[in-house]
């Protein structure tokens, strides 16, 4: 191939990508002042880097209760010990809750009748159930099945034979010797919590309510998190997931309780950035300014959807109002950003033209499961035609709250903000702050940075509970902006004493709201309202600059690339490109997107990031420039007298028979 010819296909070659990665950018986004995110803690001037250019960029790594950070370690499922069991002091155990019970169990596994037997323990203790089930598993073992079912207004024991073939009873078989409830890390990569739940629940043939989890993490990423679900051995659960493209799961505990969502202290982030071209000095500036200073503790673009067109609370106002059917139509509106190929943008056009939510079904060939759209549709199809209420609760519950939780965020990034435009980062007369010991208040009711679509409890770190007072003058030195809280409009929460109050109310007033947020006929959109701290801190916060040569280098090792036995990524000192690297933690409801944004003082939409990301392409274009001005030096006729002098002779001199020399000097293609 020619060098020019090289050359073109290079130039083209970039067209493409450019053209290909323009076509599929959503333009239409939310900025970050449309939701009230434009404040800063530091004056100091930020600098241009690339966020999340590639999902292995940014890693989550969750934080339990007791401070451990979620990291897989193993794959593998874990071994069980017998241990030795006194079986006349189980039977007695047994006989003193539910007596004669172990013989009728004796009789039913010598007889062939395979009807199970039941015990009424309707007025039985808790306490007394759960010694009762520990009894029985270690007296029987693997040889009776044992479960609390409820009829009508009792509740029963049922005890039956274990019965290999049936597979409720292979999940109700369980050792002896250990908790009810499995929890185990999940490895994911490019997925969020709900569509790998949904991933694994399918693997296991379970409901996905049957896997629970503390927090929603996000898609665009490497994330670790614990998972539990209710007497399923690890073993099965390795063999069925091994499939699962993207998802691995090990380190395998056995516990008493199931995991609750909000069960956690917080997440542990690790994020590049990207194409980072100022002095390591201001870097440095940077991040002691953060280190120091903190940062606003705004809810992040992914609280809100990010469309412009029709963004989350957009539908939260119209629920709020009581306005079913204007909901329904947001959430199925046609929008200028939709994918025109998608089952869902079909679904959502053939309903716009027809009303017709059956026939709108027929174009779901995929993502049933994980449509909103779908689900809602699948509820206007079953219920009467104008009832809208039955129609949005077949989507799921935290869904739905999402929209109204929506809401609550927005106005609260505009009162913090109005707020520390108004009077700084010190505490004011009437400032709200939690009365006792603020670790006694913390719900952890939600995640940091998690995927917008599943957040709904991850409004505060504060109990919605807690009590708060109004600052005085003689307490203002008692206290820092750290200690400051703002509260999410609800009907059971205070307001600052303050001209901060006079904002909430003109906000909610605009939305046709009142700052009583007064009960509504459904109760699922009612909104007590909870408190947020104004700021955040990063904790544990490390930092390092690495250079890089290509744009697709990992610049992060992953827990499973780790476990894999891969090697961290090593400092290229004369590479083209530098990169930073990120390490902190943060309290649970925090982004780490805010963080980002204190630092580089740029917003943090993804449109606006991903116009940065062809910088590796301009620095193939400056080289292909560069080695074509040096090919075109070399073979310029002007500049080689050489060649010139062989071009004159070609064109004006001829041979015998009047026709020009048929060969001239030979140059390279």
């Amino acid at each position: 191939m020619s060098h020019n010819n090289q050359r073109n296909r290079v130039g083209a070659d970039i067209a493409k990508r450019s053209c290909s990665k323009e076509a599929f950018i959503q333009h239409e986004k939310l900025t970050e002042s449309e939701v009230g995110i434009t404040e800063y803690v530091s004056t100091m001037e930020g600098f241009s880097a690339i966020l999340k250019a590639r999902y292995s960029d940014f890693h989550v790594n969750e934080i339990n209760l007791q401070g451990q950070v979620a990291k897989l370690t193993s794959l593998e499922p874990p071994h069980f010990q017998e241990v030795v069991v006194n079986k006349e002091e189980c039977e007695a155990a047994v006989e003193k809750i539910l007596p004669n019970c172990c013989n009728e169990i004796n009789t039913m596994l010598t007889s062939e009748s395979s009807e199970p037997l039941q015990f009424d323990i309707t007025d039985m203790s808790k306490e007394d159930r759960k010694n009762f089930h520990k009894n029985i598993k270690m007296i029987y073992q693997s040889t009776v099945i044992a479960q609390t079912i409820n009829n009508d207004d009792r509740r029963f024991i049922k005890i039956e034979k274990y019965n290999k073939n049936n597979e409720s009873c292979q999940r109700l078989k369980w050792p002896h010797n250990i908790g009810d409830y499995v929890h185990f890390l999940v490895y994911k990569e490019c997925l969020d919590t709900m569509e790998a739940c949904l991933r694994i629940s399918s693997a296991l043939n379970v409901k996905a309510s049957s896997l629970t989890y503390a927090g929603v993490k996000d898609r665009r990423a490497k994330t670790t998190q614990w998972f539990s679900i209710k007497r399923y051995l690890p073993e099965r659960i390795v063999n069925k997931t091994k499939g699962i493209r993207n998802v691995k799961v090990g380190n395998f505990e056995f516990k008493e309780e199931p995991l609750k969502l909000g069960q956690l202290k917080g997440n542990r982030f690790c994020l590049a950035l990207r194409n980072v071209t100022v002095d390591n000095s201001i870097i440095e500036s940077q991040m002691k300014s953060l280190n120091d200073n903190g940062f606003i503790n705004y809810f992040g673009l992914q609280r809100f959807g990010c469309d412009k067109e029709v963004p989350t609370f957009a539908v939260g106002i119209k629920l709020l109002r009581g306005q079913w059917k204007e909901a329904c139509e947001l959430i199925l509106k046609v929008k200028k950003t939709d994918f025109p190929r998608s089952d869902t943008t079909k679904a959502k056009q053939a309903y716009a033209t027809t009303s017709n939510a059956q026939l709108a079904l027929t174009e779901f060939a995929r993502n049933r499961r994980t449509s909103l759209e779908y689900r809602l549709l699948e509820g206007l199809s079953k219920n009467n035609k104008n009832d809208y209420v039955n129609a949005l609760s077949n989507i799921p519950r935290n869904s739905r709250l999402l929209y109204i939780h929506s809401f609550q965020s927005l106005i609260w990034n505009r009162v913090v903000s109005m707020r520390i435009k108004k009077f700084g980062l010190k505490p004011v007369i009437g400032d709200l702050v939690v009365i006792g010991n603020i670790a006694e208040n913390e719900t952890n009711l939600s995640d940091s940075e998690s995927e917008e679509k599943n957040e709904i409890k991850g409004d505060s770190n504060i109990n919605s509970r807690s009590k708060v007072k109004a600052l005085t003058e003689g307490e203002l030195d008692q206290y820092s902006i750290f200690d400051i809280v703002l509260p999410l409009p609800g009907y059971d929460i205070v307001y600052p004493e303050n001209e901060i109050k006079n904002y909430y109310e003109e906000l909610l007033k605009s939305y046709n709201l009142s700052l009583e947020m007064s009960k509504q006929n459904v109760k699922t959109y009612n909104l007590s309202g909870t408190y947020r701290k104004i700021m955040g801190k990063v904790q544990n916060f490390s930092w390092k600059v690495l250079h890089y040569n290509e744009p697709d280098d990992v610049l992060i090792r992953s827990d499973y690339e780790e476990l894999c036995g891969e090697k961290e990524p090593e400092d290229q000192p004369n590479g083209k490109f530098k990169a930073l690297i990120m390490d902190f933690c943060l309290d649970p409801c925090s982004y780490a997107t805010m963080v980002v944004r204190e630092v580089l003082k740029t917003d943090t939409n993804s449109v606006a990031h991903a116009k940065l990301n062809n910088y590796f392409e301009a620095e193939n274009c400056k080289e292909e420039n560069t080695q074509s001005k040096d090919f075109e030096k070399e073979h310029d006729l002007l500049s080689n007298k050489e060649k010139f002098e062989e071009f004159k002779k070609f064109v004006f001199a001829a041979d015998d028979d009047g026709e020009p020399p048929s060969k001239i000097a030979k140059t390279d293609d």
